[in-house]
């Protein structure tokens, strides 16, 4: 019976990475679809494409980070 509850435990943990990372992935989305917000339809000036490429940057970052959180969900899943 401990052994069906460990696998459960461990089932529910992975779940709750998987679903962090969800998360992550989903900020990521809302980062970079706001970055391209700022381009808009206007004329592309210098400040506009100094914020668009922050907000983008920081876009790329979080995918960067919810990409590495994923191999590592994934290395754990394999290992266990």
């Amino acid at each position: 019976m401990k052994t069906i509850h460990s696998a459960r435990t461990g089932n529910a943990c992975r779940d709750e990475e998987i679903a962090r990372n969800n998360r992550l992935f989903f900020e990521a989305d809302q980062l970079d679809a706001e970055a391209y917000k700022i381009l808009g339809n206007e004329y592309i000036e210098p400040d506009t494409w100094r914020r668009f490429s922050e907000a983008k940057k920081k876009a790329d970052e979080k995918y960067q980070e919810a990409n590495q959180d994923w191999m590592r969900i994934r290395k754990m899943m394999i290992n266990s």
